[in-house]
């Protein structure tokens, strides 16, 4: 364990003491909290951006200035002149605010990556296939085996739900990797579906949560044909690939006739 020895007393003078730094081209932050908020609660996220890369162990750090979590990323200019983020968190930077760019390096950057990384607003079959799929595949799983081991189909209840949760957020074209907006975005827009999520985290029986597991399930995926229903052959689009329902056909008959 790394003992923290920083000193500073709010987030403003750790900002200050980055732009000091000669290899320190860039601070953003994002995320609910703003640099300027010492109130207890919740956690503060920024990213420093380096001329070069610092590390190839590591890209950020954790610590704490005056009792407020910090999540600091630590990257580089290289980080940002890809076709696309090695990480789907680097998302998170298309809608950041800029504290610090040392000539114009944040600013030609992130005009870059909000051309380059843009998630685009329409779904592609690869994306339509993969969830259908997995958001039944899940179901199957615990479908005859709900009570074989009750405490891991709990867990596993919750977290698939995580997954749902990404999958109707990119349905929906929300900002990806923000749990609590979805959330919202639910609670304000779809009374019905915030309910069965709200009963499926409330109830304590085990067949009740995995009926509003299905619930969510059949709900979150509706506007792109539902769950992979048991009556149909669902082939594995490639990223980059189409439906195209003739070749299926030709092949579901080369398979099964």
């Amino acid at each position: 364990m790394l003992k923290d020895i920083n000193s500073f007393d709010t987030i403003d003078s750790f900002i200050e003491h980055l732009k000091k730094k000669e290899n320190v081209v860039g601070i953003v932050e994002y995320g609910g909290r703003t640099h300027s908020n010492m109130d207890i609660g919740g956690d503060y996220d920024l990213t420093v951006i380096f001329d070069k890369p610092i590390s190839t162990n590591f890209t950020g750090v954790h610590f704490h200035i005056n009792d407020i979590p910090i999540d600091c990323m630590l990257l580089s200019i290289d980080d940002f002149l890809t076709d696309t983020p090695s990480d789907e968190f680097l998302l998170c930077h298309l809608n950041c605010t800029i504290l610090f760019d040392r000539d114009d390096t944040m600013k030609n950057i992130l005009d870059k990556i909000k051309k380059a990384w843009k998630v685009p607003e329409k779904l592609s079959d690869f994306e339509k296939t993969n969830f259908r799929f997995s958001f039944q595949h899940i179901l199957d799983k615990l479908e005859h085996r709900l009570h074989k081991n009750e405490l891991y189909s709990k867990y596993f209840i919750f977290s698939s739900f995580d997954w749902f949760l990404s999958c109707y957020a990119r349905i929906m074209n929300l900002e990806l990797g923000k749990p609590k907006a979805h959330i919202n975005y639910i609670k304000e827009n779809d009374k019905e579906l915030f309910s069965i999520i709200t009963r499926m985290y409330t109830e304590n029986n085990l067949d009740v949560q995995f009926e509003m597991l299905k619930k969510c399930s059949k709900h979150m995926s509706a506007s792109i044909g539902g769950p992979w229903k048991k009556d149909e052959a669902l082939f594995h689009i490639i990223p980059d690939g189409k439906i195209n329902y003739s070749e299926q056909e030709t092949v579901a008959k080369l398979l099964f006739q």
